[in-house]
């Protein structure tokens, strides 16, 4: 409804003149006009705008009798956009920008929380993947020692893996392929070639089914540093389940290298095996395990090493590296020393 638009000031002084010249009382007026004595009331005070059917009405009844007021009439639905605005405003303080990915990650986790507490509101939104949940064994085992490695729960429904996109090229659909045979589920893979991350290749795997499954088997959710955590004991306390753990571990946070040094002012070249990792318990699972395996490592701060040429090339051969990044270096160091 058109809605006539009056200086708040001429409103009062309107008002006052159909009420004192006119002779008018409210009760009559709100009568006249078909609404209540409220009003009436907030007209009088000029809270609101007046509709335009009511003002026709309130000149007829004043003819000859009052000062018409200059007005300004508005149209149908004349406050539908300020009043949109304010509502927008509103909702983006309250709920993050429609626009933004601020905004749809709030507006997300916001609705994640609704469909956990109210799942009765959401039958067909809210329903896990289903997944294959393994047995303890030796694949469940590389794979946890992967986690542990190069891998994370971030929260209760994602974990990733990070890699290097180039180096482990190769090895990332190997992981890819095992989390598919292990858990029946496909992961997503992300290669970034933004700053820092340039180099980054992320496996992620959004299942709620998946990461409650691994927190059952041991894992962690969170900073692994801080909480320095340990091998799950249904894979310490099995020698095969923890020689394949160990292979999870070294193919994501191990490294074959080549050291260039004199002795006896002779050029030397030795080829060793270095873990590098800032879990002291996990260090110490390494270092036990290849001392069980009948390997000589040194363990120091944040890493174990194996300094022998021939256990660097009897692990290769005995345990094996998943990752061909590292077989490829162990041959090209073995290439370069020999021919």
């Amino acid at each position: 409804m058109p809605r006539v638009k009056i200086r708040k000031n001429d409103q009062i002084k309107f008002f006052c003149d159909l009420s004192c010249k006119a002779g008018l009382d409210w009760i009559t007026l709100g009568k006249q006009a078909k609404v209540c004595s409220r009003t009436i009331l907030d007209w009088r005070k000029a809270k609101c705008t007046i509709s335009e059917n009511a003002f026709r009405i309130f000149l007829k009844l004043g003819k000859d009798k009052i000062k018409v007021p200059e007005y300004k009439l508005l149209p149908d639905y004349w406050s539908t956009f300020k009043a949109g605005k304010k509502g927008g405003l509103v909702t983006a303080i309250k709920y993050g920008g429609p626009g933004t990915s601020e905004g749809r990650k709030k507006g997300g986790l916001i609705s994640q929380e609704k469909r956990r507490l109210y799942p009765e509101l959401y039958p067909n939104c809210n329903l896990p993947k289903i997944i294959s949940k393994p047995k303890n064994n030796a694949n469940l085992a590389e794979f946890i020692g992967i986690m542990l490695g190069d891998g994370g729960i971030s929260s209760k429904t994602q974990a990733s893996i990070t890699l290097h996109k180039e180096d482990s090229k190769e090895y990332i659909p190997f992981v890819c392929d095992s989390i598919k045979n292990l858990f029946s589920i496909n992961p997503t893979v992300y290669y970034s070639d933004h700053g820092s991350h340039k180099n980054v290749g992320l496996i992620i795997i959004s299942s709620t089914s998946f990461v409650d499954f691994l927190l059952t088997k041991g894992l962690e959710k969170g900073n692994k540093v801080k909480q320095q955590v340990d091998i799950p004991d249904w894979i310490k306390l099995n020698r095969n389940f923890s020689k394949f753990c160990l292979r999870g571990l070294i193919d994501t946070d191990g490294c074959v290298y080549l050291h260039k040094h004199k002795s006896n002012g002779c050029d030397c070249l030795n080829i060793g095996l270095n873990f590098s990792n800032r879990s002291t318990p996990i260090l110490k699972f390494v270092y036990k395990t290849l001392k069980k395996l009948d390997f000589h490592p040194k363990i120091f701060l944040n890493g174990v090493n194996l300094y022998r040429e021939s256990e660097v090339c009897r692990y290769a051969k005995e345990i094996k590296f998943h990752n061909s990044y590292h077989k490829n270096r162990l041959n090209s160091f073995l290439k370069e020393k020999y021919h």
